[in-house]
């Protein structure tokens, strides 16, 4: 996705959003016509400033358009954990979590061996008990990661 692209996301995300482009332009202090003119790529001579991209993304909570960037750099965007805990608490609650996937883990590798009942598919239920682990696992990391930081 070029440069063009990501911004055609942007313009479709403020244009979506609660009072369009006009009410966004009002609260950046700027005239409707100006805001739309600088976000529609067509109109090289309207080019939309790095700020304003900035305020707009997180003024319409454009993840399409955040995403987009972090792809441009082979990263992807996760939302924040909510990590309540500190220290100790953070390492023991990952340590919890990887142990639980660990389990899961198992179980679902012997679910898709060739001699199972399933086979090499899993049923939405096992798609659906991995995904929560996953998320809860992701979540935990980044928690950790975060308090290792610090």
């Amino acid at each position: 996705m070029n440069s063009k692209e990501i911004q055609r996301l942007l313009h479709r995300d403020c244009k979506n959003s609660s009072g369009g482009i006009t009410s966004l332009a009002y609260t950046l202090e700027k005239s409707p016509k100006t805001l739309g003119n600088k976000l529609n790529v067509d109109l090289e001579q309207n080019q939309l400033g790095f700020i304003e991209a900035i305020e707009l993304i997180a003024m319409v909570q454009s993840k399409k358009t955040l995403s987009a960037i972090a792809a441009q750099i082979d990263h992807i965007v996760v939302p924040m954990p909510k990590c309540a805990d500190c220290g100790q608490d953070v390492l023991s609650r990952f340590l919890d979590i990887a142990e639980s996937s660990g389990r899961i883990g198992k179980e679902i590798k012997s679910a898709v061996s060739s001699n199972s009942e399933l086979g090499r598919d899993l049923s939405q239920n096992e798609k659906e008990k991995i995904l929560a682990e996953v998320e809860q696992l992701i979540e935990q990391a980044i928690c950790l990661k975060m308090e290792l930081w610090q």
